[in-house]
């Protein structure tokens, strides 16, 4: 990169970083504060609706204790109630209930009543009326409602409302105390009903949107107030603001809903406590308040109202996209602003830099223009009388960095050999690790299950073959022998070779293809899970560590036979086992441990292992190998790897795990 370049980008992030900072700066703050000027809002809007039912009920609440409270009515209400005459009733019914109360409150906003209740202190309902459903008037009269008549006829302030869910729908009773006697205090509790419905909940909120926009409380950006009645897992009711906000539709009571907290309302209000609630419904993010109606004949009920905050924050959009464009703008003329004062500064330095390309790309033939007298002069003249050492260097270097690709290839190779996973063996843990104290390494190892025939697969679980090889020096002649004696040991796993053939023939190969000086420890074992028995041979590598759980003792095994490579027809003490209780453990290291040297030149030594093994020995395989290095890299104290590290751990679980 050049450096006008880089000082142009230098300049590029001081003036964009600003300007992204200042804007973010702009942006979160108008964001926090349009935030929470539309949840004040959508508070306000809600605690309107519920003051604006509140003010239907006083209505509702004068018109009733008016008519009622005459001296007519009251007769009529004292008569019907103490002689409990069915005709005294059913006048009170026709003449009161019946015509005058339903035409005088069905001229106001909130549409005629659903039915017209007289209750007296006994809890009984006397005198229902239900105009327009016969079916509703019967359930009034003989269902088995709780009225609140004992809070109506003792609140003072306080007005009470009564949700009642019935087969007819969800309706609102509003409750008004009254007297028979002036001077006495109330005696019945009159309920008028008004059906929840959709057309009650739309005609609620409009009127209410209608006073606000006559008050001139509403603005332009305030989103739609909308309300939802729930009951029983269904909505009964809803309605919004605004009649065409069809968004409300997508509500549904599986919506999931967040819920804020608790909060108090006035306790004159028939409902005091609410939730604060939000909630994603078409795309859209809520803000509202939950009320709990209690309804009676229902397992539940909750009114929902809310309002759009996206809506709300709908103006704010606008503004963060003109902040962006403001910004976009400031940009490109600082782009401009930035190329002009780069290239001032960079050109007297971008004629050496051209130079130093030439030689840097191989081009010693042209040299530097060193036709200055100050320090660039002296600095072009240094380059060309190094172009002559760079140019001997580069063949050095292409030498070398064949020779790095070389080894990091057979690195890769070798390490790609290794198993990716470990077979899987119910009741063993096993675990595996190989470090090479060079890019290359001479140690190996391999875990091969057997495949087993159709009559072998119903007995039991199939074998695992083990290897552990450490051929002698390091580098990548080692490394090849290890991968030879690996490739050969597949070979004849896939022939199903006896294992004292398979090693008979590896180490008659290895014989034939290693020099003098050159031979290959290793240990090829077969542990059978079903018999908990590991069958072996050990050409050279030793020792090799079983270690007694029940006894907590170890038993430090040596080798059956003279390292592989070395004669065609060794001694050999033939095939050896061992038996694995459970929690036993097999340790196989080969001597990168044993031999790990601190900064003293003391060895890691078989006690040490020993050591961390009786420590960790109820750990699984991992935990244990784990423990094993952090031992060795505290030990070492900071000193080298001086050879290869290769380790397999294999423990038979203990008998409760056995299963797992």
């Amino acid at each position: 990169m050049r450096l006008g370049t880089k000082i142009l980008l230098l300049m590029l992030l001081i003036t964009i970083g600003t300007s992204a900072v200042l804007a973010w700066l702009v942006t979160f703050n108008v964001t926090r504060y349009e935030t929470r000027r539309a949840n004040e809002k959508i508070s306000q809007a809600i605690g309107r609706y519920m003051s604006h039912l509140e003010d239907r009920h006083r209505q509702v609440e004068r018109i009733t204790r008016a008519l009622l409270e005459a001296p007519a009515p009251r007769s009529q209400l004292q008569a019907a109630d103490e002689s409990n005459d069915p005709a005294a009733r059913e006048q009170l019914k026709q003449e009161i209930l019946g015509r005058t109360a339903q035409i005088e409150l069905t001229t106001r906003e909130e549409g005629a009543p659903a039915f017209h209740v007289l209750v007296n202190p006994a809890h009984q309902a006397f005198v229902t009326v239900a105009h327009e459903d016969p079916m509703l008037e019967g359930l009034l009269g003989s269902g088995p409602i709780h009225w609140p008549v004992d809070a109506i006829l003792h609140s003072r302030d306080r007005l009470i409302s009564h949700y009642i869910s019935t087969p007819a729908g969800l309706f609102l009773a509003m409750g008004v105390p009254l007297r028979t006697q002036l001077d006495e205090s109330p005696t019945h509790a009159y309920f008028v009903g008004f059906r929840i419905d959709n057309e009650w909940v739309r005609r609620q909120l409009v009127e209410l949107q209608q006073l606000q926009t006559a008050a001139r409380t509403t603005e332009s950006g305030d989103a739609p107030l909308s309300a939802w009645f729930v009951v029983g897992h269904k909505i009964v009711a809803k309605a919004s603001s605004d009649p065409s906000d069809a968004r409300m539709d997508m509500f549904t009571p599986q919506t999931p809903i967040t819920r804020r907290g608790r909060g108090m309302l006035p306790a004159s209000r028939s409902l005091t406590s609410y939730e604060s609630i939000e909630f994603d419904s078409g795309g859209e993010r809520y803000l509202g308040q939950s009320f709990d109606l209690r309804p009676t004949e229902a397992e539940g009920g909750q009114l929902i109202l809310a309002s759009s905050l996206d809506h709300a924050l709908a103006p704010l959009r606008t503004l963060q996209k003109q902040i962006v464009l403001c910004t976009l703008i400031a940009c490109g003329v600082a782009v401009l602003a930035c190329q002009w004062i780069a290239r001032r500064i960079a050109r007297p330095i971008q004629q050496l830099v051209d130079g130093t390309q030439r030689i840097a790309a191989g081009q010693f033939d042209q040299p530097v223009d060193a036709q200055r007298g100050d320090e660039l002069g002296k600095l072009a003249k240094a380059f060309n009388e190094m172009s002559a050492g760079l140019k001997e260097r580069d063949v050095l270097r292409d030498e070398r960095t064949k020779v790095q690709r070389d080894l990091a290839l057979a690195r890769k190779i070798q390490m790609d050999v290794l198993p990716k996973i470990v077979p899987p063996c119910v009741g063993y843990d096993v675990a595996a690790y190989s470090l090479p104290a060079e890019q290359t390494g001479g140690d190996i190892y391999d875990l091969v299950a057997l495949t087993l025939e159709d009559g072998e697969a119903m007995n039991g679980q199939p074998p695992i073959v083990m290897l552990l090889a450490d051929a002698a020096g390091h580098g990548v002649g080692p490394a090849l022998s290890v991968t030879q004696v690996r490739a050969m040991l597949r070979i004849g796993v896939r022939l199903r070779a006896h294992l004292g053939e398979v090693l008979e023939q590896i180490n008659r190969q290895l014989c034939q293809d290693l020099g003098a000086e050159r031979f290959v420890t290793a240990f090829l074992g077969l542990l059978d899970p079903n018999t908990h028995i590991v069958t072996y041979q050990s050409a050279g590598q030793a020792p090799l560590l079983h270690f007694s759980a029940r006894e907590e003792d170890f038993k430090w095994l040596g080798s059956s036979q003279i390292p592989l490579g070395i004669d065609e027809q060794p001694d050999s003490m033939g095939t050896q086992q061992i038996t694995l209780e459970p929690g036993d453990l097999v340790v196989l290291l080969t001597d990168g441990f044993y031999e790990y040297p601190n900064t003293a030149g003391e060895q890691f030594s078989t006690q040490r292992v020993a050591d961390v093994i009786r420590t960790n020995y109820g750990k699984p395989a991992k935990e244990i190998l784990a423990e094993l290095l952090i031992a060795t890299r505290t030990f070492a104290e900071g000193a080298p790897q001086m050879d290869d590290m290769t380790a397999l751990i294999i423990k038979r679980q203990p008998a409760t795990l056995n299963n797992n």
